[in-house]
């Protein structure tokens, strides 16, 4: 039997991380916070694979502090002079950033309690790391009873994040310059997995399908029935 309060606290706390280092920031206190983040769920890995990813994570951040990972992050989200990764889920879904899925998730935050501080969170309402950080305020209001933020959250992740998170942890993961990111990653993945899971909700089928070309693509040939039924099982 799942204990759900101890699970809705872990999705809080994951939330949380990926939000922060998706989101610009130059604050050593945040830094911190981070740091002692990280060090909590390397104690508490969801598999294997994010304990290595996890403990590499708390490595780096000791030894290259606030400014390495204020560079890699600018390199990889920012730097309008690098082949930096798009970040809004308008842009995975029409190829420009303030679409429609702008549109979609602020109707969401309106339906809710919260609201965007523009004095503190200058990116817009779907920016990856505002959804993530809503999702995370919504996870922590329904741990308190509020079945209202429940639903919207499973609602969110459905119609907002579902979409276009595969394509844009996959970018984050095989960019050049993506170091400590690439750990992200794969931490980011599996919690992915285990949030579906969690929620019933199932992949999108244009990932499954590109997973299937690019293992086709890479064996040169068809793959089975079975092997397509065990996509998750395949590590490109």
């Amino acid at each position: 039997m799942m204990d759900n309060e101890a699970i809705n606290r872990a999705r809080a706390v994951h939330y949380g991380l990926f939000a922060s280092l998706f989101i610009f920031f130059d604050d050593q206190s945040k830094f911190q916070e981070l740091l002692k983040t990280v060090e909590v769920l390397k104690q508490n890995p969801l598999d294997s694979h994010t304990e290595a990813a996890l403990s590499n994570m708390y490595t780096m951040l000791n030894e290259g502090g606030l400014e390495a990972l204020k560079e890699e992050n600018s390199i990889l989200f920012f730097n309008p002079y690098a082949s930096f990764i798009p970040i809004t889920a308008s842009f995975y879904d029409e190829q420009r950033d303030d679409g429609k899925k702008r549109l979609e998730m602020v109707n969401y935050v309106l339906s809710s309690k919260f609201r965007r501080d523009t004095d503190k969170f200058k990116e817009l309402e779907d920016h990856v790391g505002f959804i993530l950080l809503f999702m995370q305020k919504l996870i922590a209001d329904a741990m308190q009873g509020d079945k209202a933020s429940q639903d919207l959250s499973l609602e969110v992740f459905t119609h907002i994040l579902n979409g276009f998170i595969d394509e844009f942890i996959e970018n984050v993961y095989t960019h050049t310059n993506s170091q400590f990111y690439k750990e992200v990653a794969i931490v980011f993945q599996a919690f992915l997995e285990m949030e579906r899971f969690f929620l019933g909700v199932a992949k999108p089928i244009k990932v499954e399908k590109r997973k299937i070309e690019a293992l086709e693509k890479k064996q040169k040939k068809p793959l089975t029935q079975k092997a397509k039924r065990n996509l998750d099982e395949i590590v490109l």
